[in-house]
């Protein structure tokens, strides 16, 4: 039983098809930046409730989560089969629990040098 080719054309397709791996590549991308805007939203309501918190005399913190974001960003840019793939990185870029990460050296330096003091 030989196998039957479906279609006319024996040229391979061209790589602006749409293919069944680009269609998985496309909903897995569009999953994993998904789940980073949501943990983008997340972490910009923890802050948002932190200062209305401290602002009413209320003793919570809610903490965000660093490099979340970043990290389905990541996977979501190698995922994504189109060519305007480093637009994704603004959704890390956009992420306030990222933005603290750049504050990290400040907070340890103060902190060795009142360790001294």
């Amino acid at each position: 039983m030989a196998m039957e080719r479906i279609g006319n054309d024996d040229s391979p397709p061209s790589s602006g098809s749409m293919t069944l791996m680009n269609v998985i590549r496309y909903i897995v991308a569009i999953g994993c930046i998904l789940v980073a805007a949501y943990t983008v939203a997340l972490n910009w309501g923890c802050v948002i409730v932190s200062i209305r918190n401290k602002k009413r005399g209320i003793n919570r913190h809610h903490s965000v989560v660093p490099l979340g974001s970043a990290i389905f960003a990541a996977f979501a840019l190698i995922a994504y089969p189109g060519p305007q793939r480093y637009l994704l990185l603004l959704v890390p870029i956009m992420d306030i629990g990222n933005w603290l990460l750049l504050w990290l050296p400040v907070v340890f330096i103060r902190s060795l040098r009142d360790k001294k003091n």
